[in-house]
């Protein structure tokens, strides 16, 4: 079952893990919402992920 993580900005993290998707959803705010980055733990990110 794929993960997701919605970014409020329309981005879509897909991942088939937890640790896949908080990658590619951390790599997004790396770029789109740097001052995120340093506010944003991994158990913020675990609690957003939804499953598909």
């Amino acid at each position: 079952m794929a993960r997701t993580i919605r970014c409020e900005c329309g981005y879509v993290a897909r991942g088939d893990s937890d640790e896949d998707v908080i990658t590619t959803i951390r790599g997004h705010m790396r770029t789109d919402h740097p001052a995120l980055l340093e506010t944003v733990e991994r158990e913020d990110l675990l609690g957003w992920i939804q499953m598909e």
